[in-house]
């Protein structure tokens, strides 16, 4: 029935808002049982080539898997009865299948196999998802980063007008961040994609002294790390992963923060271009939707974090009740990092930015905030401490009626040590950046590298 959507991430008002289209099919029921279906023709197979089953058995799995008509309201109905969605699907591929489907299928296997199996392929594709989208963001960072090399605005700290800084340098410390985060994926990609097979109790009994191979042969089959040991209890692999997505999210709202408070009309210096965000009373108000949608996102990433560690909650050789929260904490979190990782590429790659109001924005200071410039420049000749005070006396005693330039121009005590054509370049904002062109330099550079890296 329209309209009986409960949560954001299905509402025919709000998922768009909520959810990417390849993120969400990833973690659909439909690839859910896709994954599951390849465990089960997986395994057979494997157990086929070391003769532990008949080869026509796993060639008639597979032919049954490939075929199967799934009723999804059996399956429904049996998964609300027995607590998990496996022994019901099984029940269909038998049902559905030869005498030889129906002895061997799901041979040594056990609920958690399939469970965390499907979870490591899916983890893997969104993995790669996510790193895909950190690299067109990055991109996107990258093209803006360069063309804004020499773009001078006001640097704040702590809210408050502080020197000169490029916009381009702001934006490349977002993909610098971006390009620790492609490090971090790629250091927990292998662990993170650990798939599980060991059978009832995770001893691997079921299938007596070929176990070690089976399992191997079997994760190197789905395309999935090898787990190490017994993992049955274990979940910090994909705990990581939740962890992950919040040190994402703390850059993106990083950059709708900067990007929100950056598009006042007070300051006005760079604005949302992809259109929307209009006030349904206010006909001049565009409202920064593109931020506002990133912030929520980061929030609610972060509560999932929070969260994640419950799924540590173990005991014995594994516990239901904690696992289970992955069902939701799992696909939800990577849902609104798809999102929000989607949504800040569009913001940055229709963002407008405003180089002369950029520059105009100094005078809001009367252009005080180039005074450690002057300072710096007194303390070649005169020392720091006493240029420090030199400019403290002159701004404290500033009526407000002339700018940095003009005062210290008419200053006494600075044209003793300084000429006209010192104090004039010392108050230009673009005469004080530092290292700004190394700085960004060797951030593309660090990009470039991590990008191309392979994993």
């Amino acid at each position: 029935m329209r309209g009986s959507h409960s949560s954001v991430f299905d509402s025919e008002l709000y998922s768009s808002l909520f959810t990417q289209p390849e993120m969400k099919q990833i973690w659909s029921d439909e690839n859910l049982i896709r994954c599951w279906l390849e465990f089960e023709t997986s395994v057979a197979r494997v157990q086929a080539e070391l003769d532990i089953i008949p080869v026509q058995a796993a060639e008639e799995i597979a032919a049954t898997c490939g075929s199967l008509n799934v009723d999804w309201p059996r399956l429904a109905t049996e998964t609300r009865s027995v607590g998990m969605a496996i022994k019901p699907l099984v029940d269909q591929i038998t049902d559905a299948g030869t005498p030889l489907v129906k002895k061997y299928l799901h041979w040594g296997c056990t609920t958690q196999d399939l469970l965390d199996s499907a979870l490591a392929m899916r983890m893997k594709q969104t993995l790669q998802l996510v790193r895909s989208q950190l690299i067109a963001l990055g991109d996107a960072l990258k093209s803006m980063t360069l063309e804004h090399k020499t773009t001078v605005m006001v640097a704040r700290t702590n809210s408050m007008d502080a020197s000169a800084t490029t916009w381009g340098l702001q934006v490349s410390s977002y993909l610098s961040e971006l390009s620790r985060h492609i490090q971090r994926l790629d250091a927990l990609y292998p662990g993170a994609i650990t798939g599980l097979f060991g059978g009832a109790v995770g001893n691997l009994a079921s299938v007596g002294h070929h176990g070690m191979e089976t399992r191997k042969n079997l994760m190197t089959a789905l395309g999935l790390s090898t787990p190490i040991g017994m993992m049955n209890a274990s979940q910090d692999n994909v705990v990581q992963v939740v962890q992950f997505f919040a040190l994402v999210h703390g850059t993106l709202c990083r950059i709708a923060n900067d990007v929100e408070t950056m598009g006042r009309a007070s300051i006005a210096e760079v604005r949302e271009g992809e259109g929307g965000g209009g006030s349904s009373t206010m006909p001049h108000k565009t409202n920064p939707r593109a931020s506002n949608m990133i912030q929520t996102l980061s929030r609610m990433g972060w509560t999932y974090a929070s969260g994640a560690t419950n799924l540590l909650d173990q005991q014995d050789v594994r516990a239901a009740s904690m696992r289970v929260l992955n069902w939701s904490l799992i696909p939800e979190s990577a849902l609104t990092l798809s999102t929000s990782l989607e949504r800040a590429c569009r913001l940055i790659t229709h963002l407008v930015v405003d180089k002369q109001k950029m520059r105009d924005n100094f005078s809001a200071s009367k252009n005080f905030i180039m005074s450690e410039s002057v300072s710096m420049k007194l303390a070649e000749k005169i020392g720091r401490d006493r240029g420090y005070n030199i400019m403290k006396k002159l701004l404290k005693e500033a009526d407000g009626s002339q700018n940095l330039q003009q005062l210290a121009l008419n200053c006494d005590l600075i044209r003793e040590t300084l000429t006209e054509t010192e104090i004039i370049a010392a108050c230009d904002p673009s005469s004080y950046l530092g290292c700004n062109d190394a700085l960004i330099d060797e951030t593309v550079a660090f990009f470039d590298s991590v990008r191309n890296a392979n994993r």
